[in-house]
C-alpha cells in the first residue's frame, strides 16, 4: 500500500443507544486516545468533548450507550479508528471557561466480562469449531482470516467429545494457547492469529512520504514508529518499514561468550533486557495501534508497536528461542 495526499483532516464522532439512534458531536472540539491492540484485554478510547451544554450532557448520559469515532483524511485514508460500549463518564471543567465530558469507551467489554459458556461438542470437533462455539456464546463473530491461511498451526481433531464450560475468555485462551495463538476481540470480532503468523492482506508501506513521522526506534518492547494517523492500520496485520531509518540500540554482550544474551540468560539474570529483532527485509506485523487525535488542534497521530517477520520463514519472530 502506498501513499495517498495527507491533508484536509476529517473526523466524526457519534454515539448512539441500542436501536442505532445516536447523537452527532462531530462538529463540537473533541480529543482522543484509542488503544488497539493484539490483547486479549478489550481494547479501549478516552475522548474528551468540550462545551457541551448541560442538557446534552444529561442526554448523552441517559441516553446512549456506544459510541463511534471515524478519523483520517478527507481524499485519503478515513474510516472507523473505534467503535465500541460506553464504560463510563466524567466531567469537568478545564481552566475557567472551558467544560469537558469524558466518554470511556470499550471494545468488546460485554463479551470478555460477560460471556459464559456451557456446551458439549461431539467427537470429531475441530479447533476452528470449538473456537466458533466460544465465540458465538460470547457473541462474537470469530474472525477466520489468519485460521485458514494456516491450517498446519490449527490441526488437531478430538477423538473424544469435548464439554466447554465456563466464562468464554478462559475456554479460548485455553484453545488458543494449545495451538500456539494468540487472541483478542477487534472491531467487535474476536479474532484469533498463531503467535508467529499474521493476518493475510496488503502490507502498509511506512516512508517519510507515506506519513511515518520521525524516526523509528528499537525497544524491548517492539519496533514502534509514529505515522500520520492512519485508520487503515490493522492489528496483527503487516507493514513494511526502511530498516536503514531505524534508531538501533546495541545489545549488551555476556562477558563469558563474547555474544549477545540469549532469551533464557537475559530473562533470569541481570543482563538488559532484550530488544527487538529488526529483520532482514523490513517487514513486521503489528501489535500494537494507538491512535491520537484533536480535532481542533496538531495531534493526528497513530503509533505502531511492531514485531519483526524473519524472511527466511515468514514468521514473527517472538523473541522466545
Amino acid at each position: 500500500m502506498t501513499g495517498s495526499p495527507q491533508w484536509l483532516r476529517a473526523a466524526t464522532l457519534v454515539v448512539s443507544d441500542q436501536n442505532g439512534q445516536g447523537l452527532d458531536l462531530s462538529q463540537l472540539h473533541f480529543i482522543f486516545d484509542v488503544r488497539l491492540s493484539d490483547e486479549q484485554s478489550p481494547n479501549t478510547a478516552t475522548i474528551r468533548v468540550y462545551n457541551l451544554s448541560k442538557d446534552t450532557v444529561r442526554r448523552i448520559r441517559g441516553e446512549f450507550s456506544y459510541v463511534q469515532l471515524s478519523a483520517g483524511y478527507v481524499d485519503a485514508q478515513f474510516g472507523v479508528v473505534f467503535a465500541g460500549t460506553i464504560i463510563q463518564y466524567r466531567i469537568g471543567k478545564q481552566g475557567q471557561t472551558d467544560t469537558y465530558l469524558d466518554i470511556l469507551a470499550s471494545d468488546g467489554d460485554e463479551a470478555y466480562n460477560f460471556g459464559t459458556i456451557s456446551q458439549t461438542l461431539a467427537a470429531g470437533s475441530t479447533p476452528q469449531q470449538r473456537m466458533e462455539a466460544i465465540a458465538a456464546a460470547m457473541g462474537t463473530p470469530l474472525d477466520t482470516a489468519a485460521l485458514t491461511s494456516d491450517a498446519t498451526t490449527f490441526g488437531g481433531v478430538l477423538p473424544r467429545g469435548k464439554v466447554l464450560w465456563g466464562m468464554g475468555r478462559g475456554a479460548m485462551t485455553t484453545e488458543a494457547a494449545a495451538f500456539g495463538a494468540t487472541w483478542s476481540i477487534q472491531g467487535g470480532r474476536l479474532q484469533v492469529i498463531p503467535k508467529t503468523g499474521y493476518l493475510p492482506g496488503e502490507t502498509l508501506v511506512i516512508t517519510s512520504a507515506t506519513g511515518m513521522v520521525g524516526i523509528p526506534e528499537q525497544t524491548d518492547e517492539g519496533v514502534k514508529v509514529t505515522i500520520l494517523l492512519n485508520p487503515n492500520v490493522i492489528v496483527g496485520g503487516t507493514v513494511r518499514i526502511d530498516n536503514k531509518s531505524i534508531n538501533q540500540t546495541a545489545q549488551a554482550l555476556n562477558p563469558a561468550t563474547g555474544q549477545p544474551y540469549s532469551s533464557d540468560q537475559a530473562y533470569n539474570s541481570y543482563a538488559p533486557q532484550l530488544l527487538a529483532d529488526i529483520s532482514a527485509d523490513g517487514l513486521y506485523r503489528v501489535y500494537v495501534s494507538e491512535h491520537n487525535g484533536d480535532s481542533r488542534g496538531n495531534a493526528w497521530y497513530t503509533t505502531l508497536t511492531c514485531l519483526a517477520i524473519d524472511p527466511s520463514t515468514g514468521q514473527v519472530n517472538t523473541g522466545v528461542d
